[in-house]
């Protein structure tokens, strides 16, 4: 039992990426300030409001999928638009996880649903200072 948690001690700090810098791990702060970016970005969905997706995304970011069996890649603008163009509506989720963490990269997926569209998201982020931005945002539709 004592080497299960010396491995998943040495797993945790391995995952926030300090373990060989031996810097004090910060995984739940991390966390916690991934989780506010995303959550930027279903406040902006259900209030309609590009202004709050803009706090959340880098300004260089993409948004992906893939339709008809082709990836498609536009600048996040166009999530901005649509969120302009929808107004507030509701959106529910369930099971934002931070799947992938290091000192300056993130990966998070969750499923959401937008009106009566039901997606899964997934986000990169990247920090920039002492705040998370996302930078590349893909979904599929259910």
């Amino acid at each position: 039992m004592k080497h299960l948690i010396t491995f998943f001690s040495a797993a945790a700090l391995t995952l926030c990426g300090l373990a060989e810098e031996d810097k004090p791990c910060c995984c739940a702060a991390a966390k916690d300030a991934i989780v506010a970016t995303v959550k930027l970005y279903i406040a902006a969905g259900e209030k309609g409001d590009s202004k709050i997706a803009k706090q959340a995304f880098a300004p260089g970011a993409t948004m992906s999928w893939s339709e008809n069996g082709t990836a498609k890649t536009v600048p996040i603008q166009a999530l901005y638009d649509y969120f302009d163009k929808s107004g507030p509506q509701t959106v529910t989720y369930e099971n934002l996880n931070v799947t992938a963490l290091s000192q300056t990269t993130a990966t998070v997926s969750i499923d959401t649903c937008f009106g009566t569209t039901k997606f899964k998201d997934m986000f990169a982020l990247v920090r920039s200072g002492d705040k998370w931005q996302i930078v590349a945002k893909t979904y599929h539709v259910k």
